[in-house]
């Protein structure tokens, strides 16, 4: 579905709320206040009354889309630029494009990566690379990989050697996060939420990695150079350069929000269409979130 196609087919208010209306009472209504599961039409046609309690409920209520400061087709337009164009898109075009203010397009894209990060991935199996590198902006006197005040982020690598025509694999999924620090004990907590028990794991013999994959699978390989992990590296290079094209700056507080919200695009990169009904059912499902907590630290 194109994006003409898409702006068309929800171009109206009424398309909108009937997309919300089916996913959120698509299990049969059940009252926010009281819990009571049988309604009639509210006050307006998009709304259901509690038969028990009269309370009216808007199909926006209580979701991701609760009290938008904008028409509604403008959201669904966000929620298809942000996960189907292959680069995502910054605040700053959402706003020029959409015609709002600019720190309204950042609170709903955050609403958007809130709902990327409520669709939990399967974990990585098979052959996994994993490697880790440093994400952050200029710093004087800390130039390249030196740390400073850099964030330690640990990548992993779903990869396909099976492929005839792909003799050094293919990139299948991935997954990116943060690392407090470089221990044993924070890498294996990271590796046992991402990646499943039984894959091979692959990495460039870091001591950190010989207390987390204990008991696992575990090759070794030097990296030459990063010659013999050149698929995890193309993947570090797309990701810090769409870091640095797109948004010039992620602070460290919401970073991990910017990892999951490329890995989804990333992952699910040929299923576009898919993509974005995802993402806006997961909108729906949502209980609603305060600005303050989508803020903080």
């Amino acid at each position: 579905m194109t994006l003409n196609e898409f702006m068309m087919h929800y171009s109206s208010e009424e398309a909108c709320m009937n997309y919300l209306m089916k996913h959120k009472w698509d299990n049969g209504f059940s009252c926010n206040r009281c819990g009571h599961s049988t309604s009639v039409k509210g006050r307006k046609w998009y709304y259901r009354r509690c038969k028990r309690c009269l309370y009216d409920e808007s199909a926006t209520a209580n979701t991701l889309f609760h009290n938008l400061k904008f028409p509604i087709q403008k959201a669904f337009g966000m929620v298809y630029m942000l996960t189907s164009m292959r680069k995502g898109m910054s605040s700053c075009e959402l706003a020029r494009q959409f015609g709002v203010h600019q720190e309204t397009a950042w609170f709903f894209r955050r609403k958007v990566q809130e709902a990327v990060k409520y669709s939990v991935p399967d974990l990585l199996d098979g052959n996994v690379e994993v490697d880790e590198t440093q994400v952050g902006g200029y710093e004087a006197g800390k130039p390249g990989r030196s740390k400073g005040r850099k964030a330690l982020v640990q990548v992993a690598i779903e990869v396909d050697y099976a492929n005839p025509m792909k003799p050094k694999g293919m990139m299948k999924r991935a997954a990116a996060h943060i690392l407090s620090d470089g221990s044993g004990d924070t890498i294996k907590e990271v590796i046992d939420r991402t990646i499943a028990q039984d894959a091979v794991v692959t990495t460039d013999g870091w001591t950190g990695y010989l207390k987390a994959l204990k008991g696992r699978w575990h090759d070794v390989e030097d990296s030459a150079l990063g010659k013999n992990f050149e698929l995890l590296h193309w993947y570090i290079f797309n990701l810090k350069n769409w870091l640095r094209g797109t948004h010039h700056h992620a602070s460290r507080d919401h970073l991990q929000n910017y990892l999951d919200e490329f890995n989804f695009r990333f992952n699910r990169r040929n299923t576009v269409k898919d993509t974005v009904f995802e993402t806006l059912r997961n909108m729906v499902k949502m209980p609603k979130t305060q600005y303050s907590c989508l803020v903080a630290s």
